[in-house]
């Protein structure tokens, strides 16, 4: 869904949009996320009287994986980006 305001891509959207930003011509592709994992105090108290454990995850960045073979999630570059 796309608004004046955002734009929203779907995973297959963006994998095929990032192979044709990489020039990638072959393969079967997915999209795979670099994630953070840390541990802090939460508050659960607006006047900061109490706090709790919580576990926070990250997304540090995104990237592309090449598969073996198709996958029903996965790109096929040569139909995304075929060569000119």
């Amino acid at each position: 869904m796309s608004n004046s305001n955002s734009i929203e891509y779907s995973n297959k959207e963006l994998v095929a949009a990032l192979l044709r930003d990489k020039e990638i011509h072959a393969g079967h592709w997915v999209l795979a996320a670099k994630l953070r994992f840390s541990a802090m105090n939460i508050g659960q108290e607006a006047d900061g009287s109490d706090a709790s454990p919580a576990g926070v995850v990250a997304l540090n960045g995104i990237k592309l994986e090449n598969v073996p073979e198709p996958l029903p999630y996965s790109v096929n570059a040569a139909e995304a980006n075929p060569k000119s």
